[in-house]
């Protein structure tokens, strides 16, 4: 799946803002990952090459090309939220440990990155 960015907002504030130092508007990216849950805003995590993969607002997007990764399983967990996303992605406490820099973790998350940008590559 890759989206079109159309505007920014901030993900702290969710102000719209001009620009930003990680996305910029008319740039093209493969979604990583799809986040919906009730009290919060759809998001995505969108690949962003060497920079963090942060969670952003569905709003700031236009699809340019709609196939799903092969990789993605759904995920309804308690409370409600709804998650497309790699399997091992899934598991609890997967991103604290990316984001801590756990070895396995960032193993797990570049090896599923590459399956889903080669898939997104060879669509092209």
């Amino acid at each position: 799946m890759k989206v079109r960015c159309v505007s920014i907002t901030n993900p702290a504030t969710l102000e719209p803002v001009a620009e930003s130092p990680w996305i910029r508007i008319g740039q093209e990216y493969t979604v990583l990952e799809v986040d919906a849950s009730p009290e919060r805003r759809f998001s995505m995590r969108v690949d962003l090459g060497d920079e963090v993969p942060g969670l952003w607002d569905s709003e700031m997007f236009e699809t340019t090309d709609p196939a799903i990764p092969a990789a993605w399983v759904a995920q309804i967990s308690e409370g409600g939220t709804l998650r497309l996303a790699p399997p091992r992605w899934l598991v609890p406490g997967f991103w604290e440990q990316y984001f801590d820099d756990e070895p396995a973790a960032v193993a797990v998350f570049e090896e599923d990155r590459r399956s889903i940008l080669g898939e997104s590559e060879a669509a092209d």
